[in-house]
């Protein structure tokens, strides 16, 4: 599915009008495919079922069915129990060894493949997106709230405006209240996606922030309304998605934020550093 929606990504720009409409819902949220009938997709995209086939058609496919059967194939059900049994059953048989050699494996391969594909273009649109805001927000829920925690603290540093929303009983949403089209948005979300953080992205988006996502596929809710796209593996033998490559992605922008970032951004960590000199908060 991946590949596929790639070749879809890129051919947008040369279809026809009601050819784009088709394609913008299914990159938009591609799992739709697999789980509704080409009629209602259709109807939601505003177009004729003869134009979904069409599409199907243009991208080398003889029929809609065959096309849908490689959206229902790719479809992912993450079982996190079922991993942790496979991972305990896989200690048991090959020992302890063999997991964390898989899991060093899998963690440098993740990292790899992040800086073998690594637009600096957009690695560094999406560093002056969050220096040129009037307010930067960090967006993630669940697992991966302390990677926004951290971005903010450190970027805090040289980027005074970065604030990371938090959670409340109307979601994180309430807290991008004052969001407009002079912020940014940053969203960390990665397979199972956060409903929270996707509902927070899809607010802001709407108030016409800027927005800069952190995640896992082109078929990730909201990965085609993204002005910068930002992936990363998260492949490990461990029962949860590994985040290796995210913190290295973080790292990296945070390091382009301070290299962009001039004077100011100079001036701001000395600020910090008076102060904890002063304070005594290292040993």
């Amino acid at each position: 599915m991946q590949q596929l929606l790639k070749i879809l990504f890129k051919a947008t720009p040369t279809l026809t009008p009601k050819l784009k409409d088709a394609a913008k819902v299914i990159l938009d949220n591609p799992n739709l495919v697999a789980t509704t009938s080409m009629r209602a997709l259709a109807k939601q995209a505003g177009v004729t079922p003869p134009t979904m086939i069409r599409l199907a058609n243009e991208l080398g496919f003889e029929s809609y069915e065959k096309f849908k059967r490689v959206f229902q194939n790719s479809i992912n059900d993450q079982n996190f129990e079922n991993r942790a049994s496979w991972l305990q059953h896989s200690t048991k048989k090959d020992g302890l060894t063999s997991v964390i050699h898989e899991l060093a494996e899998s963690g440098h391969s993740n990292i790899q493949h992040f800086y073998q594909n690594l637009d600096l273009k957009k690695i560094c649109k999406a560093a002056d997106l969050i220096i040129n805001a009037k307010t930067a927000y960090v967006v993630a829920a669940g697992g991966a709230h302390w990677m926004a925690a951290y971005m903010q603290y450190v970027g805090n540093m040289a980027v005074p405006h970065l604030r990371v929303p938090r959670t409340s009983g109307h979601g994180l949403a309430e807290g991008l209240i004052p969001i407009d089209e002079n912020d940014t948005i940053l969203t960390i979300a990665h397979h199972p996606y956060s409903k929270q953080s996707i509902d927070a992205s899809q607010f802001a988006l709407d108030r016409g922030a800027h927005m800069i996502y952190l995640t896992d596929s082109l078929a990730a809710p909201l990965a085609a309304k993204a002005e910068v796209l930002l992936l990363q593996k998260t492949d490990s033998p461990q029962f949860f998605p590994s985040m290796v490559s995210v913190v290295s992605t973080i790292e990296t922008l945070i390091a382009i934020i301070i290299a962009r970032s001039g004077e100011k951004g100079i001036n701001a960590i000395s600020d910090y550093v008076e102060l904890r000199k002063e304070s005594g908060f290292s040993i």
